[in-house]
């Protein structure tokens, strides 16, 4: 595929980031602590409205639109935290879901890599403070490009005449399934996961292998490059069926970028590193939720 990312052989240029990471849970263990300051930019999460619509079987239909973490806090007021929180969401909410005096629901943020619109709007924000640069790009090998533990739904037919039927439209459903996605990812994607030419992040052997891509700023400034990424993005797929960067960062000056940003695979919000300036940008932006953070806070 003639993405605008194209992989980056030469894993060993991003070894810097592997050696600058903290092996502990704060800020920098996913943002090498090198930078002038940085700021967490929050997932939005989403609120589902029920409207006057049924499905074919009956059940209540839900409008769904994204909300920021203030509205959700407005909506749901103070809650205590998890003891042991894994997202930033738990932390501050302490649970992944509410149901709402109306019906409706309000949900947990996406995770594991940025959201589409806060990636372009980022990349746009970033070619117009430091210009356009070659950039490297860390995308995890794990869901979305992981090919092993693909399924697919299909309604039932409760009847014994059914069952022979609904194996069959399963498994045809699943091959076509997974012709999709393998048409939907670059080869040489593919073969950098299959022979084991990825970077762990943080560390090696942790299951968190990442394939290392290269590209330019300026392409990320318009979010239909996924349609032609190799990244498991599919025509008419569900919205986050590909992934996004994991990491990105400029290629030069080597080992000392001016900027940053990160998004940990379990994580419902990104990172993001560089200059005052730039952070001082983030926080304002209409685009985002942000708030400053320090290379010691906790994660979550």
């Amino acid at each position: 595929m003639a993405g605008p990312l194209r992989v980056e052989h030469e894993v060993e240029v991003a070894r810097w980031v592997q050696e600058a990471l903290r092996e502990d849970f704060s800020v920098s263990a996913v943002v090498p602590p090198v930078f002038e300051a940085c700021a967490r930019i929050l997932h939005p999460a989403s609120l589902d409205v029920p409207t006057d619509e049924m499905d074919a079987w009956g059940n209540l239909q839900f409008a769904s639109r994204e909300i920021t973490w203030a509205e959700a806090a407005e909506l749901i007021g103070d809650r205590a935290s998890r003891s042991q929180p894994y997202t930033a969401w738990l932390a501050r909410f302490g649970e992944q879901q509410f149901e709402m005096p109306d019906g409706g629901w309000l949900n947990e943020p996406h995770q594991g890599d940025i959201p589409l619109p806060l990636l372009t709007a980022l990349a746009q924000l970033l070619l117009d403070e430091h210009g356009e640069a070659d950039v490297l790009a860390a995308v995890w090998e794990g869901s979305g490009l992981d090919m092993s533990s693909v399924s697919v739904f299909a309604a039932a037919d409760d009847s014994m005449s059914g069952l022979l039927a609904d194996w069959r439209a399963r498994r045809d459903a699943e091959d076509a399934h997974i012709a999709e996605l393998r048409a939907s990812i670059d080869p040489d994607v593919v073969d950098a996961m299959r022979h084991g030419h990825v970077l762990g992040l943080p560390r090696e052997h942790q299951g968190r292998g990442h394939v290392l891509l290269r590209g330019r700023l300026v392409s990320l400034t318009d979010p239909t490059w996924v349609e032609a990424a190799g990244l498991g993005w599919r025509p008419g797929g569900w919205e986050g069926d590909g992934r996004t960067p994991n990491l990105l960062w400029p290629a030069e000056p080597d080992a000392s970028p001016a900027w940053m940003v990160a998004t940990d695979l379990d994580l419902d919000t990104t990172l993001i590193g560089g200059s005052a300036r730039l952070i001082g940008r983030v926080l304002a932006h209409p685009s985002f939720e942000a708030e400053r953070v320090l290379p010691t806070d906790p994660l979550v």
